[in-house]
């Protein structure tokens, strides 16, 4: 049975309910370590300077330089520091794209009960600075 990361543990983070099955627990702290990721901004934690979201506001960019770089630089986060999700894809979402908000796609596999299984995760950066990732049932 899963219990969550030593940190969740610690933390309270993660309410290990009877009634939630190992692999939703599962679920749930991937997209809480994914929220965490989304909502730190690159270079600003204390420890190691890759961590985070990349710089979403590069104007010496194009539009499509800049959403090929989140792309690219959100994946690298992802594999580096999310090591449960493994062949990890991510995507903004080009036609939900407005000012200070921005959709992304993450697909990728997780280890349940031995077996790889394909997930996807969306994660939303509201224009008030939160972001909150989710379960994609797609």
């Amino acid at each position: 049975m899963y219990k969550g990361s030593i940190f969740e543990r610690l933390g309270g983070g993660l309410n290990a309910r009877k009634s939630a099955s190992t692999e939703e627990a599962l679920y749930k702290s991937v997209a809480n370590n994914l929220s965490r990721i989304f909502s730190t901004n690159a270079g600003s934690a204390e420890t190691v300077e890759d961590y985070g979201r990349p710089d979403l506001n590069n104007s010496d960019m194009s539009m499509k330089d800049s959403i090929e770089s989140i792309e690219m630089s959100s994946e690298l986060c992802i594999q580096k520091y999310e090591p449960r999700l493994f062949k990890t894809r991510v995507a903004v979402s080009k036609d939900e794209l407005n000012v200070n908000q921005m959709n992304v796609h993450i697909e990728g596999y997780l280890q349940i009960d031995g077996k790889s299984q394909k997930i996807h995760y969306r994660a939303d950066l509201l224009s008030n600075g939160k972001v909150k990732v989710y379960k994609d049932e797609n």
